[in-house]
């Protein structure tokens, strides 16, 4: 037999390529990983997680402060242009960017360990483990690209600007940020480090952490072209992607840390400083809109698991309702029907523990869930949802909205309920 013909890459003398073993992650050896190396703030070093939020801080909010108290923008009374008044730049910069810092820390670790169970738990086959390899080298590819971080840096500026905009307009309110009247009116120094470094930085870090989100729900779909060899009778009630639901759960931390830095610490400055009501809508519009769209952006991808989960399951049950039914029909003959052949006490015991078995595999199958998603991952991202808006209880019982808050709510209950 003659031998097999070479291949393209034998006759030109390279071999063939093989993908290596690449590990997956959201954040590793991007573009601000490598800033946080070179100014001695990589992972290897000690304490980096506290190191990086009080470099954060040093950047933001300090600067901003001494360069308020020392244009005499400080006051003891909560007017617009005391800046130790200002509920935003507190939420903003000493609780958002530190939630930020470690979010990424809890979401890197519990992604990366999701997509490592994906090949090792055999929920991808072996012959499939080289296309998942090549996906771990397009995200890395993704993550490491300058593009990105060039788009989040303009979009952050784009954003500060836009809320420097109402500080130009015909009827200016009075703020620490700028000075003067409509036809002469100037940023402060504070004014300008805020706008020009404090908010990009913010607005960078969270936009940064949305791109990441973006490649992590690509990933998922991407997981999903593939044919998983789920397991209907796994416990996890999911066919054995239950660590999925966990690794969303995880990013219930950037849902606290957004909600914090960009939902409450807005509302809560339009309440305490501008004097804002609640009942208008550029108040409670936001607190709604977020109270409802941050869990849902982490469930609704986990549909696209949904079609070969439901494929898993139906197949499951009509073999196994066969095979259990098949079963019961036979020990039912020896056990409700006097039978004539003895039959030894350990035969009995275990064919009743086979159907006991068979059982319990069945009524997982039924209880299999078609969404790889559990209450107790559902209500983490909840959890912080709603709790970041607490820094705003003090502020809504003082200007006495909070009674009328839960008041509104506990009717909502009742109607709901049929009360």
């Amino acid at each position: 037999m003659d031998a097999q013909a070479p291949s393209t890459a034998e006759r030109s003398g390279e071999s063939p390529r093989v993908p290596r073993d690449v590990p997956f992650s959201l954040f590793e050896n991007d573009r601000l990983q490598i800033a946080y190396a070179h100014l001695g703030l990589g992972s290897h070093t000690r304490h980096w997680v506290w190191k990086r939020c009080l470099a954060l801080v040093a950047i933001t909010w300090v600067p901003v402060a001494l360069l308020a108290w020392r244009q005499g923008l400080v006051d003891f009374a909560i007017t617009p242009t005391n800046f130790f008044a200002d509920f935003a730049a507190y939420a903003q910069f000493l609780l958002g960017l530190p939630l930020f810092v470690a979010a990424e820390v809890v979401v890197d670790r519990s992604t990366r360990e999701a997509a490592r169970q994906f090949v090792a738990c055999g929920i991808i086959s072996a012959r499939d483990a080289p296309a998942v390899y090549r996906l771990h080298e397009l995200i890395e590819r993704l993550r490491c690209s300058a593009v990105s971080d060039v788009v989040c840096v303009l979009t952050g500026y784009a954003i500060s600007f836009a809320i420097l905009i109402p500080e130009f307009g015909p009827n200016p309110l009075p703020t620490w940020h700028a000075q003067g009247d409509a036809s002469s009116r100037m940023l402060t120094a504070a004014g300008i480090w805020e706008f020009f470094v404090a908010l990009p930085v913010l607005q960078y870090i969270w936009l940064r952490f949305a791109w990441k989100i973006l490649l992590w729900v690509f990933y998922l779909y991407r997981i999903t072209r593939f044919r998983l060899d789920l397991h209907p009778t796994h416990p996890d009630l999911t066919g054995g992607i239950g660590f999925i639901s966990e690794a969303q759960g995880r990013f219930a931390l950037y849902i606290l840390a957004y909600g914090i830095s960009n939902v409450a610490a807005t509302v809560g400055y339009e309440i305490a400083v501008l004097n804002y009501d609640w009942s208008i809508m550029p108040v409670w519009g936001p607190v709604v809109g977020f109270a409802i769209g941050a869990p849902l952006l982490f469930t609704l991808p986990l549909f696209m698991f949904t079609k070969q989960l439901y494929r898993s399951k139906s197949r499951a049950l009509a073999v196994y309702r066969e095979r259990v039914t098949e079963h019961s029909r036979e020990v039912e003959s020896r056990w409700l029907i006097r039978s004539e052949t003895a039959r030894a006490p350990e035969q009995e015991i275990r064919e009743l523990a086979e159907l006991a078995t068979l059982g319990t595999m069945f009524s997982r199958i039924e209880n299999m869930r078609m969404v790889p998603f559990d209450l107790r991952s559902f209500g983490q991202l909840v959890g912080s949802t709603f709790g970041s808006m607490v820094p705003l209880l003090p502020l809504l019982h003082v200007n006495g909205n909070l009674a009328n808050i839960l008041e509104s709510i506990g009717k909502l209950f009742g109607h709901l309920s049929g009360g």
